[in-house]
C-alpha cells in the first residue's frame, strides 16, 4: 500500500554547533575524491584518490551509516541510523539525512525526516531520494528532491530492511532485509511491494547491475543470483566464507566482503574480499582486507574497502588481484564511494 504523507519534512539548516566546524587538511582539487562515513566517530572524510591524502573531516550527528552521491545536483546525503551502537544492539533510532556540500566540505543541511527512523541505505532515483527505514514496520521511504518533501513510503512486509539495490532503469527496488527470509521487491513507479524473494538464511547486502540481482546470503557461504526480470532465482555461488556487501565491477565480476570469525572490537579478525565470476560459478580470488570490511566501492580499476573495525581502507588492484596500500580512515569506517 502506498502510504501518502502530504506533509514537508523538517528541514534544519546549521543545525550542527556551530563551534564545530570540517578540518581542512589543504584545498580540494579537481581530482576524484574518497569519500567514507565512520560510524563510530561521527564524522565524514575526503580523500584525495591521487596523493590518498585527507582533504577534510566533517563532524555530522551520530551515527553515520551510509552515503549516496547526487550527481545531478553535486550532493552527498549521509543517513544517521543510530545514535549509538550496531544493527544487533543499538540505542535509539536517529531520524536525520545530513546533507553535504563537495564544493567546500560543509554540512548545508540536515533533513529531519520525523516520524520516520532508523534511515540506512538510500538511493537517488531521478528526483526522489530512496530510503530503506526501520520505522513503520519496516519500509521505503520516498523523498522529493531537491526540497526533501516526503512523499510516502512502501511497507517493506519486515521491520529490517537495511541494504538497498535498484535495477539500472530505475523502476525496481530491492532491500536486504537482514534475518528476515526473504528480500522485498518493489515497483518504484507504482508505489508497491510486488514480491518476496526466497532467502531463508536471511539477506545482507544486495546489487542490482543488468538483469541481475547478486545477493549475499546472511547465514550461508553463499552468493545468489537472481533475474530481475522474473524475480526468479537462477543460481547461486560457494564462497570461502559468509558474505557481507557486494559490489560488481565494470567488468561483471563481483566483489563480497567477508567478516572475520568474530566481531570483536578488541580482538578483531581480519576480514577479507572475493573477486567472483558470476557466470562460471566460482572465486575468482580472496584477498585479506583489514578487520570488518563494510563499505566497497571501485574506480579504473582499484578497489577501495572500507574495515569497520580498525578504521582503514585498503586498496586493491583488481587486474593483480594486490594489495597496494591501505589509507587511514576515522573509527567505524562504514561506506565510502568515489566522486
Amino acid at each position: 500500500m502506498w502510504m501518502l504523507r502530504q506533509t514537508q519534512s523538517s528541514i534544519i539548516n546549521c543545525a550542527l554547533d556551530a563551534s564545530i566546524k570540517p578540518t581542512y587538511l589543504f584545498a580540494m582539487e579537481a581530482n576524484k575524491t574518497i569519500v567514507s562515513a565512520n560510524q563510530l566517530a561521527h564524522t565524514v572524510t575526503a580523500v584525495d584518490v591521487s596523493s590518498r591524502e585527507r582533504i577534510a573531516t566533517i563532524p555530522t550527528p551520530p551515527e553515520p551509516h551510509m552515503l549516496v552521491f547526487d550527481a545531478q545536483r553535486q550532493l552527498l546525503y549521509v543517513a544517521i541510523t543510530y545514535r549509538d551502537g550496531i544493527y544487533d544492539a543499538h540505542g535509539d533510532r536517529s531520524h536525520e539525512i545530513v546533507v553535504i556540500d563537495p564544493k567546500n566540505w560543509a554540512v548545508v543541511r540536515v533533513v529531519d525526516i520525523s516520524p520516520y527512523e532508523g534511515p540506512h541505505d538510500l538511493a537517488v532515483v531521478g528526483d526522489q531520494l530512496v530510503v530503506a527505514c526501520e520505522s513503520h514496520g519496516g519500509c521505503l521511504l520516498l523523498l522529493d528532491l531537491p526540497d526533501f518533501r516526503i512523499w510516502g513510503h512502501i511497507p517493506a512486509g519486515t521491520v529490517g530492511p537495511h541494504w538497498l539495490a535498484i535495477t539500472p532503469d530505475g523502476g525496481k527496488a530491492y532491500t536486504g532485509n537482514k534475518e528476515a527470509p526473504f528480500v522485498s521487491a518493489y515497483d518504484l513507479a507504482s508505489g508497491t511491494m510486488t514480491g518476496k524473494l526466497p532467502m531463508l538464511g536471511g539477506s545482507e547486502d544486495l546489487e542490482a547491475v543488468g538483469d541481475r540481482l547478486y545477493v549475499s546470503d546472511r547465514s550461508e557461504k553463499l552468493l545468489r543470483v537472481f533475474d530481475t526480470s522474473t524475480d526468479n532465482l537462477i543460481s547461486q555461488v560457494p564462497l570461502p566464507r559468509r558474505p557481507h556487501r557486494v559490489h560488481v565491477l565494470p567488468n561483471g565480476h563481483v566483489v563480497t566482503s567477508h567478516f572475520g570469525d568474530s566481531w570483536d572490537f578488541e580482538h578483531p579478525d581480519p576480514g577479507s574480499v572475493s573477486i567472483i565470476d558470476p557466470d562460471a560459478g566460482t572465486v575468482l580470488q580472496n584477498i585479506g582486507a583489514g578487520a570488518g570490511p563494510l563499505g566497497i566501492t571501485s574506480d579504473e580499476g582499484i578497489l577501495y574497502v572500507n574495515n569497520a573495525m580498525d578504521a582503514t581502507t585498503t586498496v586493491i588492484d583488481t587486474r593483480t588481484y594486490e594489495v597496494t596500500g591501505t589509507i587511514e580512515m576515522d573509527a567505524g569506517a562504514h561506506e565510502i564511494v568515489v566522486i
